[in-house]
Order: structure tokens, then C-alpha cells, then sequence
């Protein structure tokens, strides 16, 4: 298509970016397994999560918002390159996700948002957990993938001992962290900064660094990306001085609260450099919560079930798109998913579809969130959390029906706390009449077996065309992790070492000079 049509037709959905010039800024919140209902606007009437309420009133809540994934790892493969984690390689038949001792990472062949919007000369940051692997020679971190700073913890911080995860020394509540493992890593760049991390200042210095980066890029009037991966809610909990055992309902609670916060310090933030009117903020989970994890593990609500589950408790995610100015409050019900985010924000950024050679498998949905009109959307696939390339999907659904193959034992507790074993070969739902997945559709109706042939159909043709990549779920090696000191002994539980993290590296209420200086002393891509 013409540049100059796509233009017109962006232009005509967003006439108050056609009299600006700046090229839009891009925020991404991705909290970590937190379900359906967590945030209070959702639904928990326990949560302390002013921030993201805001951001719902000022902006569009989504109510059908998908993830492509039940569990991280996939998940996070599919936001950064539009394409389902099976085409990506990011799938295993013994692993769903990655951990320290995988030697494998995201694919340098795919294209992440960050290298798509540096065609448009953006410039990205990537704050918090990465989870998409880092290789013998740290080759899969996010500066290997379009990012031009990093500051995080590179894998799930349970996959390392956690000792202490609330303020000042209380213990972490959760007895399955991963101690065979190495200490966790807080990487600056590609180099350690700190060995283990401490939990308990973690969201304090997460926040610093988005403040620094964001007034760094108000300085340069650079066109940006900002990527906030939260720890938070993922288990173990945790939480610093500001939170920790202040909410009424648990550590769980202080933990989202203190997502929260660092949410608010974002926005603040920019409204302090007049940025949030040129700026698209998206809010998102990863998945659904951890629900055997109870009081500790996040609330899905109405929705039945939730991570490691393709019930839509494990799918369907809290989503907020705000954009004062832009994006006119209210709550769409448009079917959408997280491949979704990709091809909009090429679009939002200036570029066209044929700018790059990849199969994608969102849609540009800003027809949605500036006109408030139909997704273009018609299905979201169901994968297990351990795909068979032989098998493909287990499950559809489209703007009304969903049908899924589980078998017996698969199936997750109803909300009475029983069991059902479904006998018939697919279990179908009217998710716009149930969308709890309370009552299957009874199988002794014309109309069963009419809407039952339509979707087994839909659900063969779009899952044949999803190619699935080879596998990087499935080489391990135990001197794979990463360690301050790789020579000390025993590894890798030697991996300790005396914090190199400064507030210095994330300086707050700097000058244009001064931060155009700092930038250009502190090499990011070193290593150590």
C-alpha cells in the first residue's frame, strides 16, 4: 500500500497526532503472573493499586486481552516479535521456560520491537526480568536484541536461592527456589552489578533507573521505548521498606502494591517532562497467577483457572492502553492478544508492513483504541504449555465459542473446589454467556454439532499454519550461569560478590548537558 495512504488512514484515526510532529513515545508495563482480577479495577478488593486504577479511568480497559501463553518465557517471546513462541523456538517438550542452566535464548533471526523501532530511530531501555535466555557468552541478552540499555534480573528470581524478600531481613515465604542454582544476577548492560540481588531495594532501584533513562531521552527529544518487566507478582513475594507487611492482605498484596508504585513513578515521571500526552503507556501480565501457590499466588477472579492452564484463567490478562489526549476512556470487550502490540507500534512509529521481511500473526488494532471500533482479530489459538509439533494447538477460540482437547487429568479444579473429567473429545464454550467456563455446551443439540464442526475446522487451518521453529527449550549446561567470580569454588554457589551498584549510574534530576556526558562516559555493552 502507498505511504501516503497509510498516512491518511493513520492520520483520520488519530487527528490529534496529525499537528504533531514528535514521533509518539512507547511505555510497556509487563507484570509478572498476575491474574485477571489482581489490580483493584479489575476486581480484588484487597489490592492497593491507585497507579493502575488511574491509568484505567484516563484510559481504554480491555476485557478480552490475550496472552499467548500460559507461562513466562513464551509469553514474553510473543510481545517482543508479534509471533506465536512456537514459531520462535520457544517452546519444549521437558522445559516451558527458560532457566540458568539452558544454554539457548530468543533467536537472533527474529526481529523484537526494539529492532523495528530503531528503523524509525527510537531508542529502547529494558528494565527488570528479561526470561528469554543468555547463552555461554551472555549472546541472548536484551542489548543482543535491539535494546540500548539494560538493568534487570535476566531469569525468574526463584530460579536461584532467595533467602530474604522483605524488609529489613524477614525471610521469603516460599520453599522452592531453585537452590542447586547460581545467586541471582542484577545485570547492568551485559555485566553483573550485584551477586545475589537484594530483593529488598530491587523496585526502589528498578524506578531510579526509568526516571534517569526517561530523563535522559527528554534531553535528546529522542523518540523512545521503555520495557518494564516487573519481578512482581511472580513467587517468591517481596517487597522493600516502603511496603513490606503494610497492606491488609498479605505479602502478595505489599508485593502488588509495590508494582504499583513503581508505576506510578513512570508516570510521574513523564508527566514531570510533559511527555505522557506524546507517549502510548500499555499495562499487561505476562499470564495468569500462580493459583497453587493460594494466598500467595494471585486472583483470577471470575475466570476458571490460571497459569500452566488453557482454561482463560491462564490467558486472559489485564490490559490498559492509556495516551492522554489520543485514546478516549472507557472499556472495550474487542478480542486482542499480545501479538497485537508489534504490529501497532510499527505502525504508530511510521513504518510500513512491507519495511520488513517476517510472518507475523497480530494485527494492528489502533482502529481499536483511537476510534473505538471492531478488532479485526477473529481467533486466538490455545497451546499446552508443553506443544507437540505433531499436535499444533489444542485449542480456539473466536469472537463467541472456544473449544479446547484436554484430557481428564488436565483438567483444573472448578470454582467449588471439585474435579470434572469431560468425556467428549472437545469441551465447548459460549465464553460470551459463560466466560467463567462453568458449563460446557451440552452435546445433545443440532447446535453443538454444527458450532463443534465449525470450530474443529478453525481451529486445523489456523493452527497448520503456524510452522513451529526448533526448539531452544533443550540444551543444558550447569557453567552456563552466570557468575562474578568464575573461578571461585564450589561453583556455582561461590557466586557472590561485593555489590558494583551505584546510584551514580542512574542520575536524577540531571541536566541536558550533564546527561548527554554520562551517556557518553559509561559505555552500556561492557562486560565483567
Amino acid at each position: 500500500m502507498d505511504r501516503f495512504v497509510i498516512l491518511l488512514e493513520l492520520f483520520s484515526i488519530m487527528p490529534a497526532l496529525a499537528a504533531n510532529s514528535n514521533k509518539p513515545n512507547f511505555v510497556i508495563f509487563l507484570a509478572d503472573d498476575m491474574g485477571f482480577s489482581d489490580p483493584a479495577v479489575y476486581g480484588n478488593p484487597l489490592a492497593d493499586t491507585p497507579n493502575i486504577n488511574k491509568l484505567a479511568k484516563n484510559g481504554l480497559k480491555f476485557t478480552q486481552f490475550y496472552s499467548a501463553s500460559s507461562v513466562g518465557s513464551p509469553s514474553r517471546a510473543a510481545i517482543l516479535t508479534g509471533r506465536y513462541p512456537v514459531r520462535s523456538g520457544v517452546w519444549g517438550k521437558d522445559t516451558a521456560v527458560f532457566n540458568q542452566e539452558l544454554t539457548g535464548g530468543l533467536p537472533h533471526e527474529e526481529i523484537t520491537i526494539a529492532e523495528m523501532l530503531a528503523e524509525q530511530d527510537y531508542k529502547s531501555a529494558y528494565i527488570g526480568k528479561w526470561h528469554l535466555g543468555v547463552g555461554y557468552d551472555r549472546e541472548f541478552l536484551p542489548l543482543q536484541h535491539g535494546f540500548d540499555k539494560y538493568f534487570g534480573v535476566p531469569h525468574t528470581h526463584s530460579d536461584c536461592p532467595c533467602e530474604i524478600c522483605f524488609y529489613p531481613d524477614e525471610p521469603c515465604d516460599y520453599d522452592e527456589c531453585i537452590v542447586k542454582h547460581a545467586p541471582c544476577q542484577l545485570m547492568y548492560g551485559n555485566s553483573i552489578l550485584e551477586q545475589p540481588v537484594d530483593l529488598t531495594t530491587l523496585s526502589e532501584r528498578y524506578a531510579r533507573a526509568a526516571t534517569s533513562w526517561i530523563q535522559e531521552y527528554s534531553c535528546s527529544s529522542t523518540p523512545f521505548l521503555l520495557f518494564y518487566a516487573f519481578q512482581h507478582t511472580q513467587v517468591p513475594q517481596f517487597a522493600g521498606q516502603r511496603f513490606a507487611n503494610k497492606n491488609v492482605g498479605g505479602h502478595y498484596i505489599d508485593s502488588l502494591a509495590e508494582l504499583d508504585w513503581q508505576v506510578g513513578q513512570v508516570i510521574d515521571e513523564l508527566m514531570k517532562h510533559d511527555l505522557l500526552e506524546n507517549t502510548l503507556v500499555i499495562f499487561t501480565s505476562d499470564n495468569g497467577p500462580d493459583l497453587e501457590q493460594m494466598e500467595n499466588g494471585g486472583f483470577s477472579g471470575q475466570m476458571r483457572c490460571g497459569k500452566e492452564s488453557t482454561f482463560e484463567g491462564g490467558h486472559r490478562v489485564p490490559t490498559i492502553l492509556s495516551w492522554p489526549g489520543h485514546i478516549k476512556s472507557g472499556i472495550s470487550l474487542e478480542l486482542l492478544s499480545h501479538l497485537d502490540i508489534w504490529p501497532t507500534l510499527r505502525r504508530l512509529s511510521g513504518s510500513l508492513e512491507d519495511d520488513f521481511n517476517v510472518v507475523l500473526d497480530g494485527i494492528d488494532f489502533s482502529n481499536v483504541i483511537f476510534s473505538h471500533t471492531k478488532s479485526r482479530r477473529r481467533t486466538i489459538l490455545y497451546y499446552p504449555t508443553r506443544p507437540d509439533p505433531e499436535i499444533g494447538a489444542i485449542g480456539i477460540r473466536n469472537n463467541q465459542y472456544k473449544i479446547q482437547n484436554i484430557s481428564c487429568e488436565e483438567v483444573c479444579p472448578n470454582s467449588n473446589g471439585g474435579w470434572r473429567c469431560d468425556t467428549q473429545p472437545y469441551i465447548l464454550y459460549d465464553l460470551l454467556l459463560d466466560p467463567e467456563e462453568r458449563h460446557a455446551l451440552s452435546n445433545d443439540t443440532d447446535h453443538y454439532w454444527s458450532t463443534l464442526q465449525l470450530m474443529t475446522e478453525q481451529l486445523f487451518n489456523v493452527s497448520s499454519q503456524i510452522e513451529f521453529g526448533e526448539s531452544v527449550l533443550t540444551d543444558f549446561d550447569v557453567t552456563a550461569q552466570m557468575c562474578c567470580d568464575p573461578e571461585c569454588k564450589p561453583f556455582p554457589h561461590c557466586c557472590k560478590c561485593k555489590s558494583q551498584y551505584s546510584a551514580d549510574l542512574f542520575p536524577l534530576d540531571q541536566s541536558c548537558h550533564g546527561s548527554m556526558e554520562k551517556d557518553q562516559k559509561h559505555g552500556n555493552r561492557h562486560r565483567i
